[in-house]
């Protein structure tokens, strides 16, 4: 990990005061039901308050852009070219409360729109409109109420010739019943920043970001703005340079200073935002969030205490091989649980039963070539070896005839999984060896859950592993990190995550660091130290 250098953070910026601070933050808190943001889900704005906390203090103004889940988006270009289209779209997010009734109908073809017309109360006017693009279906539709619009699209859900459109928001979420509008973070927001603890704060909230200049120009010092969601643009993260720049110039128009506080997007290079903007500004620095991960890491790459365990744990080898080949320099014991550990398990000879496997397939690496699983399997073991490695698989596990919660799982004696059974945790056998190899180390890094931890049923294993590392970080000095993502939920769930050294906000980026990847995101930041 020599390429990860530490880098400059907001306390490096000086004069705050009446600047106006661009600061890119993950406020991901999807999916949002009813346009109210959960205590239980609120996690992510309040880690973002302390850097916001900074600007605002010092008389900065904090001009927040962010992302929530993955809608389709328009480009920029287009909209920008055709004021029409602007004022059409604004007004139906705004009308929709983002939820995305409008946009799932308009990619429905021109049969489909018809026959959902056909059920509205407008279904005389819809008579006379043609089927061809553009003849005002969705314009029609866009007239009705929210509740009309969305009784008719559950309809046409339920309906068995549902099924033919390309609706990608559908695939990621349930649809249009998912808001992905940013405004009820800014209220979520607005309330955090005004606890009474300090002065008011006025929370403002931009709907279109990339047209935003006004209120941006009414802004005053201590001021937070929060623009609306940037993957409203496909320009975000399309794959053409020169859509991703002209949206980075745009909301880097906005700003003196940018502060990237996104670690968990840090790891994608097709960013108008984590990358495009720094690039344009030809700066930028790292907010609270970001500059923990990446001292975090550095302290993990800059001679972590021996001896070293990795836990590994998720669903696929293919996911973690490249993680599981870089780190064998680095570490002394490697526990492996999960799904992958079937594959490696059967790999090895044992019977998995139904457990979720990757056996007999194989999958493309980075070279594109492909790689069979049980083969890269045998191979790593060798590998283990030679480096000296101590690879733990299971002794034992928890099982069940289908992935469902049981009052009376079945408990293996050995690591042999019968017929008709699946694995879904590890065993108490297996508990007891991971846990005390997690005792005899200094540095422990978990990346990936034991087993289906969000049923209680099968959460022992993960949760086992969470309290062993935050025991060895409370009693004994143990360098913890816990690799974000699942790994990360489970010992949230568990109550352990405050207990460990750190738990990283991104999985797949903290994936790719282990990885020895270097992150853009962080990249394209200024060195501490040039």
């Amino acid at each position: 990990m020599s390429f990860l250098k530490q880098k400059r953070t907001v306390d490096d910026i000086w004069p705050m005061y009446n600047k106006n601070v661009l600061v890119r933050v993950d406020l991901n808190c999807a999916p949002v039901r009813n346009g109210i943001i959960a205590k239980s889900r609120d996690q992510r704005i309040r880690a973002a308050i302390p850097t916001i906390r900074k600007i605002i203090d010092q008389g900065g103004k904090a001009i927040l852009v962010s992302h929530m889940g993955r809608p389709t988006g328009h480009k920029y270009s287009v909209l920008r070219l055709s004021e029409e289209k602007q004022r059409r779209y604004l007004k139906i997010w705004a009308d929709e409360a983002g939820v995305g009734c409008t946009t799932f109908f308009a990619i429905c073809n021109g049969d489909e729109k018809k026959l959902i017309l056909s059920w509205s109360s407008v279904s005389e006017t819809a008579l006379s409109l043609s089927v061809l693009e553009g003849a005002g279906k969705t314009d029609l539709f866009s007239s009705l109420s929210n509740e009309e619009k969305k009784s008719l699209l559950e309809r046409f859900q339920s309906d068995e010739s549902y099924g033919n459109s390309i609706f990608p928001q559908l695939r990621k979420y349930n649809g249009f019943d998912d808001e992905l509008t940013l405004r009820p973070v800014a209220v979520r927001l607005s309330e955090l920043l005004n606890d009474g603890s300090s002065p008011r704060v006025d929370v403002k909230f931009a709907e279109d970001c990339l047209n935003a200049d006004d209120i941006v120009a009414s802004m005053e010092p201590g001021q937070v703005l929060l623009l609306e969601n940037l993957r409203f643009y496909s320009d975000e993260n399309s794959r053409v340079e020169s859509e991703r720049l002209e949206m980075a110039r745009k909301l880097a128009s906005y700003g003196d200073y940018f502060v990237s506080d996104a670690f968990g997007t840090s790891h994608r290079k097709n960013s108008a935002t984590m990358v495009g903007i720094p690039a344009v500004m030809g700066h930028g620095c790292c907010g609270y969030i970001m500059h923990k991960e990446v001292m975090a890491f550095l302290a993990y790459a800059k001679g972590a205490p021996r001896p070293v365990v990795a836990i590994v744990g998720g669903a696929k080898v293919s996911d973690k091989i490249l993680l599981l080949e870089h780190i064998l320099q680095q570490i002394d014991s490697l526990i492996i649980g999960g799904a992958m550990a079937y594959t490696f398990l059967k790999a090895a000879g044992y019977q998995i039963g139904e457990s979720f496997h990757e056996s007999g397939q194989s999958f493309g690496d980075k070279y594109g070539e492909r790689q069979n699983i049980d083969e890269l399997a045998r191979r790593f073991f060798l590998k283990a070896k030679s480096c000296n490695v101590e690879v733990l698989l299971p002794l034992d596990h928890i099982c069940h005839t289908s992935c469902d919660p049981t009052n009376e799982p079945l408990i293996t004696e050995t690591p042999n999984v019968p017929i008709g059974y699946m694995a879904l945790d590890i065993g108490p056998q297996t508990i007891e060896l991971y846990t005390k190899c997690i005792s005899q180390c200094q540095t422990a890094i978990w990346n990936g859950p034991m087993g289906v931890f969000e049923i209680p049923t099968y959460a022992t294993g993960s949760f086992s592993i969470a309290k062993a590392m935050g025991d060895g970080t409370q009693e004994r000095g143990l360098l913890s990190i816990i690799g974000g993502g699942a790994s990360a939920d489970a010992a949230e769930l568990c109550g352990h995550a405050s207990r460990v050294s750190h738990v990283s906000s991104g999985g797949g980026a903290s994936l790719d660091l282990l990885e020895g990847k270097v992150l853009p995101g962080i990249d394209a930041l200024d060195d501490k130290y040039p």
